[in-house]
């Protein structure tokens, strides 16, 4: 085979693998810019957290930032954000959260400390609590081994929850194994859907197709 009949089979190879990638819409469900929980429970709740309501008497500190969302509290806390008109996100797949542990968090042999960052979903009918599909991470939910100070992103599938109409998500932490430790300091950076957009493959496959014929045409007449 001539050396331009090679290139020919070299370019289209890349055709074909172009043909079978994927691209992604993101629709950011919150990017924490200048954000504010709907409302709060438990212990991330001012009232909530005091002892004659049954919290741990440590009075959280959520603060709003230019990029984040960050929160200071002590034991199980929640907070719920509604949106003002609801998301729509038709064939999103997965989600993805992404938040910082700012606090020294780390068993004496530098593993990870059980750690529950969990969120959930509202679609208008039902709420869908999210399981992270995350190697890193063990057990239900978001819960996992973490260490601190660190950055994670985790994520995994929505399950039976209605993309088009999105109408509030919740935040949930639960320090699990850190409970019996100092007050925690997490801040949210992001939270978005993916939908995956298939390349228009069958069309690449049908220039691969015409162009190998030609490819092979050539070869024999030499």
């Amino acid at each position: 085979m001539k050396q331009h009949t090679k290139r020919l089979l070299t370019v289209l190879a890349g055709l074909s693998v172009a043909a079978s990638t994927e691209a992604q819409i993101v629709t950011t469900l919150s990017d924490f810019h200048n954000f504010h929980l709907s409302a709060t429970y438990a212990n991330w709740d001012a009232d909530g957290s005091q002892t004659i309501n049954g919290g741990s008497g440590y009075t959280p500190t959520l603060t709003s930032g230019a990029t984040s969302f960050e929160v200071k509290a002590q034991g199980y806390g929640s907070g719920a954000y509604d949106f003002a008109t609801p998301i729509s996100a038709p064939g999103a797949t997965q989600w993805q959260l992404t938040f910082t542990i700012n606090q020294t968090m780390a068993h004496a042999d530098n593993s990870g400390l059980w750690f529950g960052p969990n969120v959930d979903i509202s679609d208008g009918t039902h709420q869908v609590a999210l399981n992270a599909t995350n190697p890193n991470l063990s057990g239900t939910r978001s819960y996992g081994p973490y260490v601190g100070p660190a950055t994670y992103t985790i994520y995994g599938g929505l399950g039976d929850l209605d993309t088009t109409k999105i109408t509030a998500f919740n935040l949930e932490l639960d320090p699990a194994e850190y409970g019996g430790g100092a007050p925690y300091d997490i801040t949210y950076k992001s939270f978005v859907l993916i939908t995956p957009v298939p390349e228009p493959a069958s069309a690449g496959l049908a220039v691969l197709g015409v162009a190998l014929a030609l490819a092979r045409r050539r070869a024999a007449s030499k």
